[in-house]
């Protein structure tokens, strides 16, 4: 491990430490006139040298939150009874993703008054679940990647969310995803298009050139039967029906028959060059497993520990490789032929205000601040994650983990980023595509009964719900 890596450790851990207790005091769990643990205790507890947890303590004393008595120990005198709570809700991955608590705790700092209660919203019914809440006064701010904006939008986004207005210094593409009748409703906090990483030690074992913007599908699918030659090791591998990988081959499907003028033809038409590619790529089982991942965190593990050599992911799945040893870089995804435009499918992720939050003013506050340069600077400088703002994205030689070597290659890529909208088919299609190539790769459903279903998604998908 470097010493970046032990350091990013370290303040990962520190600021963990001071966030938990600060939230047990503030939500009562801690009461006031209790003690904190000893300072041996607590170092034991949260992986900390006593000096580490001494200067956590001080912390929450400049807060008003404990005091120091000699001899007797640190005791809570506070739960900011005059803090106003914000309840922020957002995913599972924006610790790991956005260094979510470094951000709080900064907030806290520059701003004492306002608490921030960070609320871990349900994965996998993400979007009715904030709703859910924001309907029971339940939340004040929200984060939503494209898709859930999207979603949002196509289901009618009544007057849950706040318009919010657009910022300069932020990258146009990034603010794109979150408009949605001429206004802006979320701010942008990052974006990520989905690239190739490749474990570079497998290429040169292997005698490959790495890959680079030239390659096309067929290219890859040789250098990975190449670097399945290895025993235990396959050549490539993504979770085939993620609604954020596999809609890549059919953007890239949708662009060569644009620029071949064939726009008028019909969208299974138009998505038949994808699918087949598509196809190929995961029934070739020489250089594709037959494994079916539980989510693509469950891919970088795979790639991580040197099982298949080439991977699809985005900058955000980069973080977790990014406290390894791991020799890997990343480069543009393949096209589908030779000469095609090159196409990619784009993430977004922005906080939104809730429109009639009972603490709006606080909300807007945190909201305002997560877009700033401070803690847009704080997400350049702690993740592989690329900031919104463009004045943080293109500073260089400040980050404190270990970045790729082609971390800056997505600003030439911007002119190849699509989002989800761009399919030609909303939210609601796309799964039921998704159920379908589900059938079908598991047998569940043949090749005419596919064909069939894809006739008929353009006009109306409900009819073929099943």
């Amino acid at each position: 491990m470097t010493n970046k890596s032990d350091k990013r450790s370290f303040h990962e851990r520190l600021t963990h430490f001071v966030h938990v207790i600060r939230t047990e005091i503030r939500n009562g769990i801690r009461q006031e006139g209790s003690y904190l643990p000893s300072e041996s205790m607590l170092a034991k507890q949260f992986h900390l040298s006593n000096k580490s947890i001494r200067k956590g303590l001080d912390q929450l004393v400049e807060e008003g939150l404990i005091v120091k008595i000699d001899r007797v120990g640190s005791k809570v005198t506070s739960k900011g009874e005059g803090a106003i709570t914000v309840h922020f809700g957002c995913s599972n991955s924006f610790p790991s993703d956005f260094v979510i608590d470094d951000l709080i705790a900064d907030f806290s700092l520059r701003y004492p008054g306002i608490h921030i209660r960070r609320i871990t919203l349900n994965q996998h019914n993400y979007l009715d679940s904030a709703r859910e809440m924001i309907g029971n006064g339940l939340l004040d701010a929200v984060a939503l990647n494209s898709p859930q904006f999207q979603e949002w939008t196509e289901a009618g986004i009544g007057d849950a969310l706040e318009a919010q207005q657009p910022d300069e210094s932020v990258h146009p593409i990034a603010e794109d995803a979150f408009r949605y009748g001429g206004a802006l409703y979320a701010r942008p906090l990052s974006f990520s298009p989905v690239v190739l990483c490749y474990n570079k030690r497998h290429f040169a074992e292997a005698g490959l050139h790495e890959p680079d913007s030239y390659w096309t599908w067929d290219d890859l699918m040789a250098a990975a039967a190449k670097l399945s030659l290895s025993p235990g090791r396959h050549g490539v591998y993504f979770l085939p029906t993620s609604e954020n990988r596999y809609p890549v081959f059919l953007l890239q499907s949708l662009a060569r028959y644009a620029k071949e003028g064939e726009n008028a033809a019909s969208l299974r038409h138009r998505l038949s060059e994808g699918l087949n590619k598509l196809n190929k790529l995961i029934a070739s089982r020489d250089i594709f497993p037959p494994y079916m991942a539980k989510g693509n965190d469950e891919t970088i593990g795979l790639f991580a520990d040197g099982r298949v050599s080439m991977i699809m992911c985005t900058y955000y799945n980069l973080n977790e490789l990014s406290r390894q040893g791991l020799k890997y870089d990343i480069c543009p995804l393949p096209a589908l032929y030779r000469g095609d435009p090159q196409k990619t499918l784009l993430i977004s992720i922005g906080t939104a205000l809730v429109k009639h939050s009972r603490s709006r003013e606080a909300a807007r506050q945190f909201v305002e601040y997560l877009s700033s340069a401070e803690a847009q600077g704080i997400i350049r400088d702690r993740t592989v994650g690329i900031p919104a703002r463009r004045d943080c994205s293109d500073r260089s030689g400040q980050a404190s983990v270990k970045l790729p070597s082609r971390y800056a290659m997505y600003r030439e890529m911007i002119p190849s980023f699509a989002y989800h909208s761009e399919l030609g088919m909303n939210i609601r299609q796309l799964r039921q595509l998704t159920k379908w190539l589900k059938e079908y790769w598991s047998g569940m459903m043949d090749e005419d009964a596919l064909q069939v279903n894809l006739a008929g998604l353009e006009n109306n998908a409900s009819v073929h719900r099943q």
